[in-house]
């Protein structure tokens, strides 16, 4: 019982974050310290090894909301994680290069991958194919990565793993 009420405050928080997200606060931000706060709260886990390769030639800094780009991070994290297979140890590496005019951010991981038939689906609020998922995490990443002026996509291969690519005009 203590875990359904758990299980739906959760719920109700994750509607409540999402509902809240025009309270957009735009500031200048170092990216880098974002994503490594990201990572250290998935880092306890031996099962869980997590990589950040940053190819960029300069300081990346972009024009975003510090707490929804924390939870963007937090949220592919997790995803990918849940993803991995239980007797797999999960792989995610971070991949940031950048041009003169923007950041480019992948997000890998060794996962199950998203079915071809569901792929269209993942950004749509309330899609989930998670029994306690709300549907909101990619929804929310989506929205978040727009509202700093930047823009997401995927590709999945079935059993080969998930990139989430996120690009970011710099600030």
């Amino acid at each position: 019982f203590v875990e359904q009420i758990d299980s739906l405050s959760t719920i109700a928080s994750e509607f409540s974050n999402f509902a809240k997200m025009p309270d957009t606060k735009l500031e200048n931000l170092q990216l880098l310290p974002i994503i490594s706060q990201a990572r250290d709260v998935f880092t306890s886990s031996e099962q869980v090894e997590i990589y950040i390769l940053n190819h960029a030639t300069t300081e990346v800094i972009v024009l975003g909301d510090k707490d929804q780009l924390l939870r963007t991070f937090n949220n592919l994290l997790k995803n990918a994680i849940e993803a991995s297979s239980a007797n797999d140890k999960c792989l995610i590496k971070i991949i940031i290069t950048n041009d003169e005019k923007e950041v480019f951010i992948e997000v890998e991981d060794n996962g199950k991958g998203i079915d071809a038939q569901l792929q269209t689906k993942i950004f749509v609020p309330n899609f989930t194919t998670k029994s306690s998922g709300t549907g909101l995490g990619l929804a929310f990443v989506k929205q978040a990565v727009e509202n700093a002026g930047g823009s997401v996509s995927f590709k999945s291969v079935v059993d080969g793993g998930t990139t989430f690519y996120l690009t970011f005009p710099l600030s």
